[in-house]
């Protein structure tokens, strides 16, 4: 018996009344309640749901994002053909929670949801002023969320959308979120520019990406829990606003984000070209290519990449090398692959370059004698023996054949 059953067992038990509904009046109490209560510094409104109240507050501004036409991000976002075609299409969602745990025992107190309208990105933030107020929270965002068929997230696969369906569970309802398309950005992010940035937390690629720096005063993450907390005790509204700009910013960035990577994958409809960025630029299309299993744009891509140099600091030239190889290999490009090691060899690469070369002089280019040679460098005694025994072989074919 799965948890979804044993609570509908405890349900029928004490003689609740069934997900959804309640006892006649329970609503309009709830409502009269809490009239007055809005804190007027915070924006909140109201909106009544079948299962209670939900607080919320919205917002508009032209903000950086896809097109309007989507293209087709299999390969970035998933590993398959998403279906939301439309900028229209897509729900933004972060949370601010009271923990990292995930269990039950962790709330999602601040709900922020944003979309396109026109030119506009919306965001809608849902505020949860107690505990006891989480169902009519849930019911706002399933009734909000019905009209989209994807929601963008950040690190959401593993945390928000999880802990989402985990309070609707526990709240006997639905996942509110449950018929939408998971499009997690952290793992695109990291596929796109996890070679070239220190880290892919969200201020980072928003920063170094987008151009997005957070404003002063932005509230640390750690931070967020203990001012819920604090606010129910009840403190000013002070660190609250703060926690509801942080979510505001999170949910616009996100909206950049998602904007970058269609950039990057509508790169890839035209010639490999050098432009603005490389060799970082070219190297993170060269990616997406591979990812998408179009073995020659990635090798035009990680070629355009080589030849602009070492570019811009941060880029490891050595780990250009080791992504461009499998890329030059699947095409074929000998005569490209042997300069590239060459190259790195005379840089000072390790073991792993002669390697490469090894194998590449032995299968590809038919040379035994440099074959041989990369082959010791490498350590690989069994492929050195083997070098040994052909080159002997041939040696002896060529003596016998005279002349």
């Amino acid at each position: 018996m799965d948890l979804r059953s044993r609570l509908a067992k405890l349900d029928r038990a004490a003689g609740r009344p069934a997900p959804g509904s309640a006892p006649a009046g329970t609503g309009d109490r709830q409502a009269r309640a809490v009239v007055g209560e809005l804190p007027a510094e915070l924006g909140l409104r109201e909106e009544a749901t079948p299962d209670g109240p939900c607080w919320y507050r919205e917002w508009r501004e032209c903000a950086d994002g896809p097109d309007e036409v989507l293209p087709d991000l299999g390969g970035i976002l998933t590993h398959r053909q998403p279906r939301a075609a439309a900028r229209g299409d897509v729900l933004l969602l972060d949370t601010e929670t009271t923990g990292l745990a995930g269990g039950t025992g962790t709330l999602a107190f601040l709900v922020g949801v944003g979309w396109w309208e026109g030119s506009e990105l919306v965001v809608r933030q849902l505020f949860l002023p107690g505990p006891g107020r989480e169902a009519g929270l849930l019911a706002a965002l399933a009734q909000w969320s019905a009209r989209f068929s994807a929601v963008v997230t950040y690190n959401g696969a593993s945390f928000d959308l999880p802990l989402l369906r985990t309070r609707a569970l526990m709240n006997r309802r639905a996942d509110p979120l449950g018929h939408l398309d998971s499009w997690d950005l952290l793992p695109a992010a990291r596929r796109l520019w996890g070679r070239v940035l220190p880290d892919c937390r969200q201020q980072t690629v928003e920063a170094s990406i987008c151009g997005l720096a957070r404003a002063e005063g932005d509230i640390e993450g750690f931070r967020i829990p203990e001012v819920w907390r604090d606010w129910l005790g009840g403190s000013g509204t002070d660190d609250l606003l703060c926690v509801l700009r942080h979510n505001q910013r999170d949910v616009r960035g996100m909206a950049a984000i998602l904007g970058r990577a269609c950039a990057a994958r509508q790169a890839l409809d035209r010639p490999a070209a050098p432009g603005p960025g490389d060799p970082l630029r070219a190297w993170t299309l060269a990616r997406v290519a591979q990812r998408r299993r179009d073995h020659a744009a990635a090798a035009d891509w990680i070629t355009v990449a080589l030849s602009t140099g070492s570019g811009p600091a941060g880029v490891d030239g050595q780990l250009l090398a080791r992504d461009a190889v499998p890329m030059l290999k699947r095409v074929g490009r000998w005569s490209e692959l042997e300069r590239l090691l060459g190259a790195r060899i005379a840089a000072g690469a390790g073991a792993w370059a002669h390697r490469e070369a090894a194998i590449l002089y032995e299968r590809r280019l038919h040379r035994l004698d440099k074959a041989l040679f990369h082959a010791g460098q490498a350590d690989e005694s069994a492929r050195v023996a083997r070098l040994k025994r052909r080159l002997e072989r041939a040696a002896g074919t060529r003596k016998a054949e005279g002349p």
